[in-house]
């Protein structure tokens, strides 16, 4: 593990970020004050279920898996959280435990904003309190639309609007964690996957590489 300091990189993908997009550059800076980017060498856990929610954190590269381990055992994957992503601010806004337990990839770099930092920051300007419930408003709206995209869509067009979500330099994802992301079993993962490449949108590698980027992205808005 190694930390840097935050660049213009990184305040630019923090000034998108669904909870801290309602503010601006030196809101944010001053928000992050003190704040690094930590950069994991290998798979770690940042927090784990039931642990205090002391910090909020912002994926700059890599991925986090959010889950929680069943009472037989079985690991449940409740969201894969991509770079450009925040996760944990609302339970750490409201003061509760962390409902799930995170773990980062190898090579992520991630920012942690602690509780604290973020509640002083809030009591001294009002203001901000009204555009962060915004922000986080805003998200649950993109949240339900995401909801509603899984009742309405098929496993297929599922897939296909993840595959285009993806960019061309990301790590290959494990299939058993796309078909969590997108709702349906391992067996029906299968069956939409070969109705994408006997349909000569992907092909059949480890990368489902993209073949027909507007055939698929037509496909998935069916």
């Amino acid at each position: 593990m190694s930390r840097r300091n935050l660049n213009d990189a990184d305040f630019s993908l923090m000034s998108k970020v669904a909870v801290l997009s309602a503010f601006s550059r030196d809101e944010i800076v001053s928000m992050t004050n003190g704040a690094t980017v930590v950069i994991y060498n290998g798979r770690e856990l940042l927090f784990s279920e039931g642990e205090p929610a002391e910090q909020f954190f912002i994926v700059i590269k890599g991925q986090v898996r959010l889950f929680r381990i069943l009472g037989d055992g079985r690991v449940a994957l409740f969201h894969l959280v991509s770079a450009g992503e925040s996760f944990a601010e609302a339970v750490v806004l409201s003061g509760q435990k962390y409902p799930v337990s995170a773990e980062c990839d190898p090579g992520s770099q991630i920012i942690a904003i602690s509780r604290l930092q973020l509640v002083n920051r809030l009591r001294n300007d009002k203001a901000m309190i009204g555009r962060m419930m915004q922000s986080l408003i805003e998200r649950e709206r993109f949240f339900y639309r995401e909801l509603n995209d899984l009742r309405q869509r098929s496993p297929s067009q599922r897939l296909a609007g993840f595959l285009l979500s993806q960019s061309d330099d990301a790590e290959i994802v494990p299939k058993h964690v796309i078909a969590n992301r997108i709702g349906v079993t391992p067996e029906t993962f299968s069956r939409a996957l070969r109705k994408l490449e006997d349909d000569g949108f992907i092909a059949q590698d480890t990368r489902m590489s993209i073949l027909d980027v507007e055939g698929l992205r037509q496909f998935s808005r069916r």
